[in-house]
């Protein structure tokens, strides 16, 4: 029986070039190494090595090839792994990841405040009444959009909010609801004292904003001219230079709400302005495998009753 162990030492020979470089990649030993890629050999009946230049090991053509092979057979089981453990995590947990923010800051207010209601759809024989019991872990680290069907099925998550309807027979994508930006203004600025403005009306403006936005960060760089965009990682640090600092800065319909959005109002310096613009909205949908429908489904309907529209 061919040992995985032998195929990693397989995969660094290939790729580090020398036994003695790839014993010490694996922390092993050399005779060791030798020894294995000789058993290799006998378990498969073939030869992998080219052993007639004088103190040199190279792959055969054949070695070669097993090498790569052994590297695609590697990545799969690894996949196998992480998948059967993520699933044996998602019975007993719902876990909630999403492309963008706000969805998960809604999600998290309802949470906290204990808001147990269900959206029960008119007629919709399968409609929770209830809740999952299952404990509900947010992941506010994004994912790519183009990568959350791979989430779902690898079993990394068992919903995502996507911007998007993912069309595929084994997901569910339901809509919840739109999101769209609010700026808030200093309140000295002359933008401050209108009822609404526009992305163009923002042009040339410096604002403190959260690295980790989604899709959020693509359209206000390309909506608002000339705009510079003060990128903080830290919500911390970003929390304390919206205090004491002039820089406007965003929030949504999702977020206006929540702590931390909330706290950057506490000095009453900015006033919340509305962005009256026909590129001012993301579409949100709850998107799960359709075998997770009787635990996602509550949380879809949960917050689509609740959703802020305005």
């Amino acid at each position: 029986m061919i040992e995985m162990e032998a195929l990693r030492e397989l995969v660094a020979f290939h790729r580090y070039g020398t036994l003695s470089a790839a014993a010490d990649e694996l922390r092993i030993t050399q005779p060791t190494m030798t020894r294995a890629m000789r058993k290799l050999e006998r378990d498969l009946g073939v030869t992998l090595f080219d052993r007639s230049a004088r103190n040199r090991l190279s792959l055969t053509p054949t070695g070669e090839l097993a090498a790569e092979e052994a590297s695609r057979l590697l990545d799969d089981y690894a996949r196998f792994v992480e998948t059967v453990r993520s699933d044996a995590r998602l019975r007993n947990e719902i876990v909630v990841a999403s492309v963008a923010p706000g969805p998960l800051h809604f999600l998290a207010s309802l949470e906290h405040s204990g808001d147990t209601a269900a959206a029960g759809a008119t007629g919709a024989a399968d409609a929770a009444t209830d809740p999952p019991a299952a404990h509900i872990t947010i992941r506010y680290d994004l994912i790519d959009p183009e990568a959350a069907l791979d989430e779902l099925l690898q079993r990394k998550a068992t919903l995502v909010f996507t911007d998007r309807e993912i069309d595929d027979p084994r997901v569910e994508s339901l809509y919840l609801g739109r999101e769209f930006l609010g700026v808030a203004i200093d309140n000295f600025n002359p933008l401050a004292q209108h009822p609404s403005v526009t992305f163009a009306d923002l042009s040339g403006m410096s604002f403190i904003v959260a690295s980790d936005i989604g899709p959020w960060r693509t359209l206000i760089e390309q909506r608002i001219p000339g705009a510079r965009f003060l990128y903080q990682q830290n919500l911390s640090s970003l929390e304390q230079i919206s205090r004491y600092s002039a820089f406007p800065f965003f929030y949504s319909n999702l977020t206006r709400s929540s702590p931390g959005v909330d706290e950057r109002f506490v000095a009453h310096t900015r006033t919340p302005v509305a962005i009256d613009d026909p590129a001012n909205r993301i579409d949100c949908y709850a998107t799960f495998l359709t075998d997770d429908r009787h635990v996602a489904l509550p949380i879809q309907q949960r917050m689509a009753l609740r959703w802020p529209h305005g």
